[in-house]
């Protein structure tokens, strides 16, 4: 009996010896793909292609962002400057300046331009402080024509069916023929609100339909052709019309993502819409006054408190919070490779993981807060508050 409990001890040692064994090499295992697959995150690297410094803008508010069109970056200067850069050499190819240079006077600053450029067969269009307009012919670097619109210009340009679409200051869209620059149409999206907050909605485009955001609350979607109302939802209504809280401003361009329109508000409302109704399918409260993008389902925006936030697109649930930078004024929300890149305001870029927020390296760019980024494929223009341009091919090692 002794020898049999022996033998039996033996094999129960044995087995539990060999399972653990195979437990260990199956944790090791595991953290060995884990730490692979963390390691192929991290490894990314940004190569510096050239860089470039244009003319300094004046530094106030003003969209002015890069534009990519068939191998060349046209660049919009606040005093008037527009460039044409090779985007393979970073040298300027050509640069025209709309401000006469004779003029001495206070009323020659009407022509600071504010938003653009965006390009169309050839044709560049740019906007300014007085609501002025211009088309330019990228080829002859001449001025095609130049229409005044209601006021300032604070929201990029969009271009549908040859109808250039403009949101101004004072809560008005309108649709100019592309062409010859004649006012289409003219649509007061309602009272701007006393407590509006400077800054216009991008609108956004859906096959024939204009999504677009105002002043006071609403987003709404209107036919490109004659700007007619298709539907209008009211993103959060005060009672207290007094209350200085009463900023309801939707200044964030909505996103449209599988058929439905994502919408932010200053006042921290957040809702999904039916594209076609405008029926609310869900709503939050996630104060954000930045762009946010989506991809795979997953919503990445940054908050008030510069913590980037992961949100389920079809509920509007939170996965995750990323904290680590939210003593730094953050911004420049892209995805690449699975991978959420940012801006501080002291020049840095930052990648953490999209699936978990997980930091993954960073990169000095510049001394200066960075203004914009444009990727494109796989290349990085990155300009800066001061007006130095910079391109970067992203390598994934």
């Amino acid at each position: 009996m002794k020898i049999k409990l022996s033998k039996l001890t033996i094999l129960i040692f044995i087995f539990c010896s060999i399972c653990l064994i195979s437990c260990t090499y199956e944790k090791k295992s595991f953290l060995h793909q884990n730490n692979n697959s963390l390691s192929k995150l991290e490894k990314i690297k940004l190569k510096l292609i050239w860089q470039n410094k244009i003319e300094k803008n004046n530094i106030f508010f003003n969209k002015l962002n890069p534009f990519y069109y068939k191998g060349f970056l046209y660049l919009a200067n606040s005093n008037g400057l527009i460039y044409c850069i090779n985007i393979k050499t970073g040298k300027i190819i050509w640069y025209i300046n709309l401000i006469n240079k004779s003029c001495f006077f206070s009323s020659c600053k009407d022509k600071y331009l504010t938003s653009g450029p965006i390009i169309s067969n050839n044709y560049l269009y740019v906007g300014n402080q007085q609501g002025k307009i211009f088309s330019i012919n990228i080829k002859t670097k001449s001025i095609i024509w130049i229409q005044n619109v209601f006021s300032e210009v604070l929201s990029n340009f969009i271009i549908r069916k040859n109808i250039l679409i403009v949101h101004s200051i004072g809560n008005i869209l309108q649709g100019l023929n592309k062409n010859n620059g004649k006012i289409l149409w003219t649509v007061n999206l309602g009272n701007t609100n006393i407590f509006s907050i400077r800054g216009l909605s991008t609108p956004v485009l859906f096959f024939d339909n204009i999504i677009t955001g105002d002043d006071n609350g609403l987003v709404s979607s209107r036919v490109v052709s004659n700007g007619s109302l298709i539907w209008e939802q009211d993103l959060l209504k005060f009672d207290d019309k007094e209350n200085f809280i009463n900023i309801n401003d939707i200044d964030v361009q909505p996103v449209i993502y599988n058929e439905i329109v994502y919408v932010s508000s200053y006042n921290g409302t957040f809702m999904a819409l039916n594209l076609s109704t405008g029926d609310i399918i869900w709503e939050k409260i996630y104060f954000t006054h930045k762009n946010f993008i989506i991809d795979n389902n997953n919503i990445y925006l940054i908050d008030i408190k510069n913590r980037i936030l992961s949100l389920n697109a079809k509920n509007g649930h939170l996965i995750w919070i990323q904290d680590k930078f939210k003593n730094s004024k953050i911004d420049n929300l892209f995805i690449y490779n699975k991978k959420i890149f940012f801006t501080n305001n002291k020049g840095f870029l930052y990648w953490i993981d999209s699936k978990k927020g997980n930091f993954l390296g960073n990169k000095k760019i510049d001394k200066y807060k960075i203004n914009f980024i444009l990727l494109i494929n796989n290349k990085l223009v990155i300009q800066t508050i001061y007006n130095k341009i910079y391109l970067f091919k992203i390598l994934i090692i």
